[in-house]
């Protein structure tokens, strides 16, 4: 993969060093134009009171078993103004989004492996810690009327979706959200969230939003016209 996304990689990590030449590895030297000076955004003590290293530890934690993002501990690291925003839900607020949680329990029906991973810190928004995840579950009990399958079918595989959690100055947390961020990926039709699952057993809800996405009709005449133009032009210039 990595031969594929850097031209030339094979070359560089297959030529022999000899004696007296560095070790250090030629694409960690490279500056990327445009590339923000996150040092140096990270050591403004001004722009939020704590360190990258302990966002991430604080969102980890809240990730964990013993709190699940406010479900198990009441909301109780949630703070006042919370708000959680996807794409399609919301934003909505803390009353809400608890009550949602408590009516619709996924671990209920599922064996879900979250699989996180690529936790960071905005360099710009510092008090925003994104990551991502693959997460992958087992239908083991009956869900929204769907039994679980005794097949490979009842494996779900959701595409990777990228994960965004913003601290106030108490470490509560002021906002969660995510958005799917390759639809091509898995088996449920691009779908992340509650609507992978729904989507993933044969129980979507009867709107667009919990459908696999399909271009409209504007866009697919857009489209069609667009390519007519383009035919057109390549017959002039020949």
């Amino acid at each position: 993969i990595a031969a594929v996304a850097l031209p030339g990689l094979n070359a560089l990590s297959s030529t022999p060093i000899t004696s007296g030449t560095s070790n250090t590895n030629p694409l960690e030297d490279v500056k990327l134009v445009g590339e923000v000076e996150y040092d140096a955004l990270a050591a403004d003590p001004s722009a939020f009171p704590h360190s990258s290293s302990k966002l991430i530890a604080r969102a980890k934690a809240l990730l964990n078993p013993d709190i699940v993002l406010g479900q198990k501990d009441g909301g109780e690291c949630l703070s006042p103004d919370f708000e959680f925003v996807a794409a399609v839900v919301g934003p909505i607020g803390k009353d809400e989004y608890l009550g949602a949680l408590a009516n619709f329990k996924l671990e209920d029906s599922f064996d879900i492996q979250p699989n996180f991973f690529g936790f960071s810190v905005d360099p710009i928004m510092r008090n925003r810690v994104w990551f991502f995840n693959r997460q992958t579950a087992t239908h083991v009990a009956p869900f929204l009327g769907a039994e679980p399958k005794k097949d490979d079918s009842n494996k779900l595989i959701l595409p990777p979706q990228c994960y965004h959690i913003d601290f106030d100055d108490d470490l509560k947390m002021k906002e969660f959200g995510f958005y799917t961020v390759d639809r091509r990926q898995g088996n449920t039709g691009g779908l992340g969230g509650a609507f992978a699952y729904m989507y993933g057993v044969g129980r979507p809800l009867p709107i667009p939003e919990c459908q696999p996405y399909k271009k409209s009709f504007r866009f697919r005449l857009l489209s069609f016209v667009g390519g007519l133009a383009q035919k057109s032009s390549k017959k002039k210039k020949e």
